[in-house]
């Protein structure tokens, strides 16, 4: 069964990004390719490296758990959903089975190097789900 995640673009600064280049993006750490990570606990080394003006456990247990999630649980056909700037828009896309995830090294706005190809299908207003949604 499809999970559904919400990807947000850095308060909807990305958007535009995300949807013409078909992805979403994390930008978690930039500098470090990660495609090759199997598991969470990699992650804590690799971050606690590159990072280590972070001393603070908890910190460091939700960053590396918003990174692993979007590398290692997002998986294809799930839904994802990013909202945009100032607006009460969100886009839903289903990620795409080819080459999900990758490190992306060129240059098209948005910084954010770790992604994972999207196929856009539709827009939904915020107002049409619960709040708890």
């Amino acid at each position: 069964m499809p999970e559904v995640y919400c990807v947000r673009a850095d308060f909807g600064t990305y958007t535009k990004q995300f949807i013409e280049g078909g992805y979403v993006a994390f930008g978690g750490n930039n500098k470090v390719d990660l495609t090759h990570i199997k598991s969470r606990d990699e992650l804590y080394a690799i971050y606690k490296e590159t990072h280590p003006d972070v001393t603070s456990n908890i910190v460091i247990g939700q960053t590396v758990g918003q990174i692993a999630r979007f590398i290692l649980e997002i998986k294809p056909d799930d839904y994802v959903i990013t909202p945009a700037a100032d607006t009460e828009i969100l886009h839903v896309g289903i990620v795409q089975k080819d080459h999900s995830y990758f490190y992306f090294k060129g240059t098209d706005g948005c910084p954010y190097r770790h992604r994972r190809r999207i196929k856009w299908v539709t827009t939904a207003n915020r107002s049409a789900f619960s709040v708890p949604f």
